[in-house]
């Protein structure tokens, strides 16, 4: 590697630095970028929305994640009625997008009176906005949470 090479290497490098600092320094632009950047790789690839509370002799806490190509919803339990190991959430549990319903492909089970459990729906792709649908947990036939809420 000759002197010519590390001469135009220098210059280039220079270069590339100054376009950046003009392209920063244009009002905007580094907010702009910023929010493309999350654009693309945050609703795509990694996405947790709000946790979502559904009150009753069980309080159901619900807090789904989006995560290359799985909803998973981490459900909590609390209860001082009885014991949790009677609901069974891959039975109970459904996700509503649309008019389409969709049986989870996994779900963890619940026991005792303070439990926490995971859901999984396998998707082609994010959902914009979804229901989670869970029957049948004591005193509350049909519990609905919606993302986003409503």
């Amino acid at each position: 590697m000759g002197g010519r090479y590390k001469e135009n290497n220098v210059t280039y490098n220079a270069l590339v630095h100054g376009a950046l600092i003009a392209l920063l320094a244009t009002p905007g632009t580094a907010t702009a970028i910023s929010r493309a950047v999350q654009a693309h790789f945050s609703p795509a690839r990694d996405t947790t929305f709000a946790s979502q509370t559904s009150e009753g002799e069980v309080t159901l806490e619900l807090e789904p994640r989006w995560l290359d190509g799985e909803l998973t919803i981490e459900v909590t339990a609390n209860t001082h009625s009885g014991d949790l190991g009677a609901v069974n959430l891959l039975e109970q549990t459904r996700l509503l997008i649309g008019d389409t319903q969709i049986i989870a492909s996994e779900a963890g089970s619940l026991s005792g009176h303070h439990a926490t459990a995971t859901i999984l729906f396998v998707l082609d792709e994010r959902p914009e906005s979804f229901a989670i649908e869970i029957r049948d947990v004591p005193d509350v036939p049909v519990r609905r949470l919606t993302w986003p809420p409503s």
